[in-house]
């Protein structure tokens, strides 16, 4: 009677421990539930009326809107060698930080690093995310992710406000296409960690195609990050990466 009593007490550990994991594993929310294609772009341009902070109220809009708490989102997205990478792979293996980080982006080319900056870009340069990787990577995976450029050559506008913003770093137009967007990708190849994942986000123009679908749902910013544990629940944002704070939250993890 023991060895039945102690057998069906093991039994049941596994098969709650089995439950546990299938939960875990379940909880993303599907690709399938993307949202493609915002503002048009690239058929359409960014303008005034069709932009992240007309739309939104404010620029960034981090996350697409999702808050700390909320389940992230599955998706698969390609690295510059052409090797599919997917979010639910990455957390079943450790917490997973999604940084955005686009050529064209005075934060991550560390504006932050010159005199009279705003201090919120102070700790938010390729720099300080190649220092994080460096530190954490045993921890947790970050994903570098590349979407539409922020601060294009003109006649080009931002997906901000929809205006010409040019900066000193607006070197380049808008990529209207996958490939032109893998071009400026490898720009910024050399100055995001090797042990970062970075990977591109869609751009096509053709119907029904996948666009941009994780830069809509979950980016719609120039330098956001989304820290995600192992559950797939987001448990910080933050509009402009900072890397002290988003070491805080790295430390805080269990």
């Amino acid at each position: 009677f023991y060895f039945g009593t102690h057998r069906i007490q093991t039994m049941s550990r596994f098969l709650v421990l089995a439950l546990l994991f299938s939960q875990a594993a379940a909880t993303l929310q599907p690709q399938s539930d993307l949202t493609h294609s915002c503002f048009g772009f690239p058929a359409k341009s960014f303008h005034r009326n069709n932009n992240v902070k007309s739309t939104y109220g404010s620029s960034p809009h981090t996350g697409g809107g999702l808050q700390v708490g909320d389940f992230a989102y599955d998706f698969t997205l390609q690295d510059l060698d052409g090797n599919d990478v997917t979010l639910s792979n990455l957390i079943n293996k450790k917490p997973t930080l999604l940084l955005w980080g686009m050529w064209t982006c005075p934060a991550f080319q560390g504006l932050g690093n010159t005199e009279g900056s705003d201090a919120k870009f102070s700790k938010c340069s390729y720099e300080h995310e190649w220092d994080l990787v460096e530190k954490y990577s045993d921890k947790v995976h970050v994903v570098h992710l590349v979407g539409p450029e922020p601060h294009p050559l003109s006649p080009d506008t931002n997906f901000d406000e929809g205006v010409f913003k040019m900066s000193y770093w607006s070197t380049t137009r808008q990529p209207k296409t996958y490939e032109d967007r893998l071009v400026m990708a490898e720009k910024i190849r050399e100055y995001v960690h090797p042990s970062a994942s970075l990977l591109v986000d869609t751009l096509s123009s053709e119907v029904g195609e996948s666009n941009q679908g994780v830069w809509c749902t979950m980016g719609l910013g120039a330098r956001t990050s989304m820290l995600i544990n192992q559950g797939g629940k987001i448990l910080h944002t933050m509009d402009w990466f900072d890397a002290d704070e988003v070491s805080e939250a790295i430390d805080a993890l269990p």
